[in-house]
């Protein structure tokens, strides 16, 4: 399991949380889809390394 990744997706989830409380701030939704980027990208790093290296 990717560590790295999994904190990502659990800070997405805290920022998720927190962005539902906000009435009109936008800027937390763009942490929600910056963790979940970060998510993916640590987790697409991981697929090519093992593809990589075997």
């Amino acid at each position: 399991m990717n560590t790295n990744a999994c904190r990502a997706v659990a800070q997405a989830g805290l920022s998720a949380a927190t962005a539902s409380l906000d009435d009109e701030a936008a800027w937390p939704l763009l942490l929600v889809a910056g963790w979940l980027t970060t998510a993916a990208d640590l987790m697409k790093e991981a697929e090519l390394r093992d593809a990589v290296l075997g």
